[in-house]
């Protein structure tokens, strides 16, 4: 029995196929590992939405200009350089707390689900499916404007940690409801 995660028609044969008899073993270790990561990053982004909220403008320019200044003296059309100088000397405040208040809400529901999975707590998985759900359509849009390889990236890796958090899912479902056939009474 095999379940397809994903594939792409015209694209080659790009299925990932987690099967029965893949080891559970793994399968825990590869979702405690993935979710453990999904944590760290959204700890590290509400930090750096709550620092970005306190930089000031001025700061966070001289910043940029000095990490690339390198960059451009050796090639002065670098795209991502010169992107990146226009886009911090161009920050709005209003831009700057919209970005400061996503990566802060992003960050925590990121902390929040992930504390909530690792407690093994069933109202998790699903909740976290859907957020991964939302960030994975976000993504893909955005990378139909930017045509970001890391945005293209990010969703794959979220895809998978989305698989992952599916089977552990069903896993601890079907451990809930064969204790409660044992013991005949509710337990949530």
């Amino acid at each position: 029995m095999s379940m397809m995660l994903w594939s792409g028609k015209g694209r080659g044969n790009l299925a990932a196929e987690v099967t029965s008899e893949t080891s559970p073993q793994l399968v825990d270790r590869l979702f405690a590992a993935s979710v453990l990561v999904k944590g760290v990053d959204g700890v590290l982004e509400t930090i750096g939405g709550i620092l970005f909220m306190f930089v000031n403008p001025k700061a966070l320019n001289s910043l940029i200009i000095s990490f690339t200044a390198h960059e451009l003296s050796e090639d002065p059309d670098d795209w991502f350089a010169t992107t990146l100088r226009d886009v911090v000397h161009n920050l709005s405040s209003d831009t700057k707390l919209f970005v400061s208040a996503y990566l802060v809400a992003h960050g925590l529901i990121k902390v929040f689900l992930v504390a909530g999975l690792l407690r093994k707590k069933l109202w998790a998985y699903p909740a976290a499916l859907w957020f991964l759900g939302i960030f994975i359509l976000y993504q893909l849009y955005r990378f139909s404007h930017t045509h970001s390889l890391g945005l293209l990236a990010l969703s794959a890796f979220d895809l998978f940690v989305a698989s992952l958090v599916w089977l552990e899912y069903r896993s601890r479902k079907q451990h809930v409801y064969n204790v409660m056939g044992t013991s005949g009474e509710r337990l949530f």
